[in-house]
């Protein structure tokens, strides 16, 4: 039934009965078919850094798991119970772009560019459903593991579509692929996806890059033991890197359901855990998403004395695939770069 509703939404915009609002400057959706996490945050951030140098940048996301409503602006010193833990993830790694939050990303867009009229492109986070919006590029995540061909719609699987909803899309990436996947796979892939869709079939990888500081303990140290909180839809990959990279004799892991928001009662029980765990050479390690919002938790409290450590994330492409991306991309925003107007 959700996908039923879901397919006959979408056949009402294909066929003119709802409109879609279109805006003269270039826009590329991200987003997937499947709830839950396909990495969709690290390849906005891919195209923040492909596009940061030649133009001016806006993301826009409905800021999920936040605590306000309506229309703003992330800043520096916005906290992820007001914007929602991705947005000012972005926020504070790219200080130079806008970034918004909202759940009408008509009304959003409207807004932003009479604020700032000089955007010359905006990524939408998760919009792939939203229609109300016309993207010109959409960008179709699936993740290796959980293939959407190979899925069921909502509540029997994750889907919020049908898998025929894939022929919007302008690109599909499957994203976390392993560094070792092989052509032959590829190739089978390809085309089991085309299936459903004309677009070309990309791979993309993560890429862990060194710990960086959350609080005033900048030296790392001897790493023996490590207890890893998270917070995410997909750990793993992130617990399998911190086993295989550093051979710790002791890692443990507490693990929550996606975006949740630490409570005292959890500050205190890391506290207590990362006291007990082992005696010595023993670090913290969260991810750039989680650290967003335990900073709102753990403000104050002896948590912020403890070696804690954030382990970046960003995406990587093989060569084909890192060509046939960076040149769509760039390619559309160059030639559909213009000055504000907006159709209805």
């Amino acid at each position: 039934m959700y996908a039923f509703i879901s397919s006959l939404r979408s056949y009402l915009f294909d066929n003119g009965v709802f409109k879609s609002s279109e805006f003269d400057l270039p826009i590329i959706n991200v987003g997937n078919l499947a709830v839950g996490g396909s990495g969709k945050t690290p390849h906005i951030e891919y195209i923040i850094r492909l596009l940061n140098k030649e133009f001016n940048i806006a993301t826009l996301s409905r800021g999920y798991g936040r605590k306000t409503k309506g229309y703003q602006e992330v800043s520096l010193e916005s906290t992820a119970n007001e914007c929602g833990d991705e947005p000012l993830q972005i926020k504070n790694s790219f200080p130079n772009i806008r970034v918004f939050v909202g759940e009408n990303r008509v009304e959003a867009i409207t807004k932003l560019l009479f604020d700032y009229p000089h955007i010359d492109v905006i990524l939408l986070d998760d919009a792939y459903q939203h229609r109300a919006i016309k993207a010109g590029l959409n960008i179709l995540l699936t993740e290796y593991s959980k293939i959407f061909t190979r899925d069921k719609s909502m509540p029997l699987g994750r889907l919020r579509e049908y898998p025929s909803a894939a022929k919007r899309a302008d690109m599909v990436i499957i994203t976390k692929s392993p560094t070792d996947i092989s052509e032959k796979e590829k190739l089978e892939l390809s085309n089991e996806i085309s299936q459903f869709t004309n677009a070309p079939v990309l791979f993309s990888g993560i890429n862990y890059s060194d710990f960086t500081a959350y609080n005033s303990i900048k030296n790392v140290g001897d790493i023996e033991n490590i207890l890893l909180i998270s917070a995410l839809a997909n750990p793993k990959p992130m617990f399998d890197y911190l086993k295989s990279k550093y051979s710790p004799k002791n890692i443990e892991h507490i693990e929550f359901r996606d975006h949740h928001y630490f409570s005292d009662k959890d500050i205190y029980e890391f506290i207590q855990k990362f006291n007990s765990f082992a005696e010595q050479n023993k670090i913290i390690v969260i991810s750039e998403k989680d650290a967003a919002r335990l900073r709102v938790a753990t403000k104050e409290t002896a948590f912020e004395k403890l070696p804690v450590f954030i382990l970046p994330i960003e995406v990587s492409f093989n060569a084909d695939s890192k060509r046939i991306f960076n040149e769509k991309i760039t390619n559309y925003v160059r030639e559909n770069k213009a000055d504000y107007n907006i159709h209805q």
